[in-house]
């Protein structure tokens, strides 16, 4: 860098020179008498030559003067997606570790009783991921997910086709649930779906389905966090894949065990409709994150679920 200043420096010292004998000569040529033609030629020659010395100083000097440093601000690397949580069999999904602390994956065999035994009894192959440690330590039913395979199913159980009709009209038509509608749900119980509350519907990664929270018995029963949970019925775009989860809730709303709430069980008989319809309202007044775990959490996490088998 300081040999091409240096260079340029004595470029301009070497023009400077030749326009100072330029300006002589030209002096010379004025202040002789009698100038003729080819002294007027020899004047334009050296103007010219003034002139073109001056712009070759005038480009030097602004050579010289230092150039704006840009800074370039380095790009952020693109953020890559994290991993999924758990990937099994073509199944993955992703959780939220306030949910569970683990997640086991297995294969169940499946078998068909036939028409004799009770429609629960019988079920294609399919895949469940039970949990370790799940927020709800002490509730009637086992936390699971299950993906069962639409077409085998359908060929061996006909009351598992029409659930499966009716999750795709369910979908479809979007119905707002309640506490005298029957939601889809597999699996098949020996029991009867009492209400449905907070119900959504939204995607997940490769199909659609419906959450809601509700509660299954034998006979009536007061709503509690014992017999509560929530579900998600899904079914994959291509209608491959079913997918089923039975997830324990807890609300602080809500007693423990609801037996311990009742005095009189014939009044309560009487008066269950009222009791149902005010408690489902309750439930849907609730904010999400009420109850445990969030409901937000378990909606996320079953949104993630990508089944490409």
């Amino acid at each position: 860098m300081k040999s091409k200043i240096r260079s340029s420096q004595s470029l301009k010292s070497f023009l400077a020179a030749m326009i100072i004998i330029m300006l002589s000569s030209l002096a010379c040529v004025v202040g002789s008498e009698g100038s003729n033609d080819s002294e007027s030629l020899a004047l334009e020659q050296t103007r010219i030559a003034l002139q073109q010395t001056q712009i070759a100083l005038e480009n030097l000097s602004q050579q010289d003067q230092p150039t704006e440093e840009v800074l370039v601000s380095p790009q952020p690397e693109e953020e890559q997606p994290s991993p999924p949580d758990v990937m099994y069999e073509g199944i993955s999904f992703s959780y939220d570790y306030n949910i569970a602390v683990s997640v086991f994956p297995s294969t169940v065999p499946g078998q068909n009783m036939g028409e004799e035994y009770m429609a629960g009894d019988t079920y294609p192959t399919y895949f469940e991921f039970t949990f370790g440690n799940y927020a709800v330590a002490d509730h009637f039913h086992t936390p699971r997910i299950i993906v069962y395979p639409v077409d085998e199913y359908r060929a061996i159980s006909f009351y598992a086709s029409d659930m499966i009709d009716n999750l795709q009209w369910t979908l479809a038509y979007q119905h707002p649930g309640g506490e005298s509608t029957i939601m889809p749900f597999l699996p098949m119980w020996p029991a009867a779906q009492m209400f449905a509350a907070k119900v959504s519907y939204f995607d997940f990664q490769n199909g659609s389905g419906v959450s809601y929270l509700t509660m299954y018995g034998q006979a009536i029963y007061p709503v509690d966090n014992q017999n509560l949970f929530y579900t998600f019925q899904g079914l994959t775009q291509d209608g491959c894949y079913y997918i089923s989860a039975v997830l324990p809730v807890t609300n602080m709303g809500l007693p423990y065990d609801g037996s311990s709430q009742v005095g009189d069980w014939m009044a309560f008989e009487n008066n269950w409709e009222t009791y149902l319809n005010d408690t489902v309202q309750w439930l849907n007044g609730q904010d999400q994150a009420s109850f445990f775990p969030s409901l937000s959490m378990l909606d996320q996490m079953m949104a993630s679920f990508t089944i490409n088998r």
